[in-house]
């Protein structure tokens, strides 16, 4: 049960469709597709995700219901797919060995993944209900293995394994949301608006510590580590949004909105902390070729002991917005401040920008691009197809490049819905 644990928490983190894109909203298509710049826009039942004020103003109106959103993002700090597919099966030169260390911070190879799900959010009027699970997961590995594994132990004399960093969690998320007019003036409006969520935790896991490594000598290996894992498989919790939505000019917008004010999740069901460690007596061919010693070369335990449940809290993050709408063509501009660090999600500001142009009324084209952040920049488009009150529509991203084979990471959403 217990090896069964460490095994199924990665999994739920990492494959449980679950904002946060790298933020909430991962499951929007209509903001994927305008790189994220939708603070300002979103309305009906998407507007928890980005503001709840917007639901305070007079252009959302109605009943609104998702029948499915759902999105994925997969990134990486180094590699694109060129580069997969230049090296893969070839002789690796001097050259090609330092092009490809280089690509890799020192910090370390880095993989986020997060992803997000929802289904039969609804509004109606100035009110709003949404669900969804979410998750992120983000595992960083030291440069040291890879050196050792391309140079040899010619050049790599010592393996530092104490860079290696993980954390990882599942989230489901129930939220009612309402927006309220406070002010009206000659061609605007003002409005504001609050999210409460209840959060119901899926799984935690965290890499606490990790260290040692490894020493190569001429005739072989000699090393020891050990790391340190915080898991949890269920919690509770709650998170508050507040915004402040503006409507001026009749099609200019202004949104604010401090997501995740207040945000705390106790991880109370079978919280563990499991200690691995090796220890690598030395390793030669000789040592290895003797049957008799080989199997006490290399020594392993995990302990794992129940603890204290403990507690997390979900990325405050404050985001302003400004756009404007003409008859065809809407521009949106979004600028975000993370305030504290998370799993796939930086400190960096970042800054989005995103059009739409309707050629129809039915067909909306979307593109847009985004900087900053730890995810660097993006370049993105989509599309809907809308017909009457059913909605279908679909974006997606690239990471670092607009090519998609030069590309370090892919986001992709898709959504239908009713409005009426």
């Amino acid at each position: 049960m217990k090896g069964m644990k460490i095994i199924i928490a990665p999994l739920v983190m990492v494959f449980a469709m679950t904002a946060i894109a790298f933020g909430w909203g991962e499951s929007s298509p209509t903001a994927i597709g305008m790189g994220g710049a939708y603070t300002a826009l979103a309305r009906h039942h998407e507007a928890p995700y980005w503001n709840p004020a917007n639901m305070g103003l007079s252009d959302t109106k109605g009943f609104s219901i998702s029948i499915i959103n759902a999105g994925f993002g997969l990134r990486n700090n180094s590699f694109s797919l060129a580069d997969y597919n230049k090296y893969t099966g070839k002789f690796l030169t001097d050259g090609d060995k330092n092009d490809i260390i280089s690509s890799i911070p020192s910090e370390g190879l880095a993989l986020d993944v997060l992803a997000e799900a929802s289904a039969l959010n609804f509004s109606v009027g100035r009110f709003a209900v949404t669900y969804k699970a979410f998750g992120a997961s983000k595992v960083s590995l030291d440069r040291d293995p890879i050196e050792l594994f391309l140079y040899g132990n010619a050049v790599m004399r010592e393996v530092s394994l104490s860079s290696t960093r993980g954390e990882g969690y599942g989230i489901a998320d129930a939220a009612v949301s309402y927006g309220r007019p406070v002010i009206a003036f000659e061609k605007g409006e003002m409005a504001v608006g609050a999210s409460l969520h209840y959060l119901r935790g899926i799984a935690y896991q965290k890499i606490i510590e990790s260290q040692g490594g490894i020493v190569t000598t001429d005739t072989g290996f000699v090393g020891s580590g050990n790391m340190t894992l915080r898991s949890a498989l269920g919690g509770s919790g709650f998170a508050v949004d507040m915004g402040l939505a503006v409507r001026f000019e009749e099609n200019w917008f202004f949104s604010a909105v401090w997501q995740n004010t207040y945000s705390k999740l106790i991880w109370n069901k079978d919280p563990e902390i499991t200690e691995f460690a090796f220890d690598m007596q030395p390793i030669t061919v000789e040592s290895a070729s003797d049957s008799a010693a080989s199997d006490s070369l290399v020594t392993s335990s995990d302990t794992t002991y129940a603890t204290d449940s403990f507690s997390s809290d979900l990325q405050p993050v404050v985001k302003l917005g400004i756009a404007r709408q003409y008859s065809k063509l809407t521009w949106s501009v979004d600028w975000s401040q993370a305030l504290a660090p998370r799993p796939g999600l930086g400190l960096n500001p970042r800054l989005a920008a995103g059009v739409e142009y309707r050629p129809i009324k039915q067909l909306p084209l979307r593109a847009g691009m985004a900087m900053g952040g730890n995810q660097g920049a993006i370049y993105s488009f989509g599309f809907g197809a809308h017909f009457g009150p059913f909605n279908f529509d679909l974006g997606m991203s690239n990471s670092g490049s607009p090519i998609p084979s030069h590309t370090k990471g892919a986001q992709l959403s898709v959504g239908m819905g009713l409005y009426f």
